[in-house]
């Protein structure tokens, strides 16, 4: 709340330039935390592989059901793609990470960094597609894909760890030194997506489609714990990925949808909206999922 109102301060106060610094983020900062995640993350080839699974179905699936009731109000593409990126896509970071490191320790922290950097990478593959095609170019779309660095970050960190490379920001070395710039451009990510929001919520002004942004936030927050839940038993993932799956996938709207849709243009004022509605919404969806899950 502090980093959001400072930019929603700074942003009243001078009045900068939204665009530019939206820009900062979507081109150097996240593509940043996306490749120094990845290279290191140290967690079991196995239990890699269906924490995947289950993220890439879990966004999947939920996104179809958001495209299913676009479908049925008759929504225009720019609206269906402002649904869908505001449903399938949630704050498993910045907000994710701390409260699993509340409720589940240490250990539970460690897991839900591989569930955030999965769900990071879709959030800027998918949602970047899905974002440049609500404009009814779905060949566009692709083709904006394919400039944006954020894949080619994912391909490069990739490429180090099949390769063998061990980078260690806190070891010497000319590559070690250089990590460590990039894991310090990628830290700053996180504070500036928030400091975003504050300034985007300064020229977003009161909430407007309160019916939209009300069905997006139902959407988002109630139907997660059903779907993880039933996508957990299916994948067989133990007691404690379960328990991480249902609370970080019922996380609100991501900050880093704002982002986009400002970007390419997909109903910015609605989606900052659904971000903020489901983030105060949150508050209470999240305590209740705790209790549920056990946690004391």
């Amino acid at each position: 709340m502090v980093v959001v109102a400072s930019g929603y301060l700074l942003q009243r106060r001078l009045k900068l330039d939204l665009h530019s610094v939206n820009r900062l983020s979507l081109y150097l900062l996240s593509p940043a935390l996306i490749f120094s995640s990845l290279v290191q993350s140290r967690i079991e080839a196995s239990e890699t592989l269906r924490i995947s699974a289950f993220v890439t179905l879990f966004v999947i699936s939920i996104g179809a059901l958001a495209w299913l009731v676009a479908l049925l109000l008759r929504l225009d593409s720019i609206d269906r793609a402002a649904l869908m990126l505001c449903v399938m896509f949630m704050n498993a970071g910045n907000y994710g990470l701390p409260a699993a490191r509340f409720a589940f320790g240490q250990e539970g922290f460690d897991r839900a960094v591989l569930f955030f950097v999965i769900q990071a990478i879709l959030t800027q593959t998918l949602a970047i597609y899905i974002a440049g095609a609500g404009h009814g170019d779905r060949r566009g779309g692709l083709v904006r894909l394919l400039r944006m660095p954020q894949i080619y970050a994912v391909l490069a960190a990739l490429a180090v760890r099949v390769g063998g490379l061990q980078l260690d920001p806190t070891g010497g070395g000319i590559l070690n030194d250089a990590f460590r710039g990039v894991a310090l451009v990628g830290d700053a990510a996180v504070p500036l997506l928030l400091i975003i929001l504050g300034l985007q919520l300064a020229e977003t002004g009161r909430i407007s489609e309160g019916f939209k942004v009300a069905l997006a936030t139902v959407l988002r927050l109630g139907l997660s714990v059903p779907l993880a839940v039933i996508l957990s038993y299916l994948l067989d993932l133990d007691e404690l990925s379960t328990k991480l799956s249902v609370m970080l996938f019922s996380m609100p709207t991501a900050v880093n949808v704002t982002i986009l849709a400002i970007e390419f243009n997909v109903r910015p004022r609605f989606v900052s909206s659904v971000v903020v509605v489901s983030t105060a919404a949150s508050v209470f969806t999240l305590t209740l999922i705790l209790v549920f899950l056990g946690v004391r």
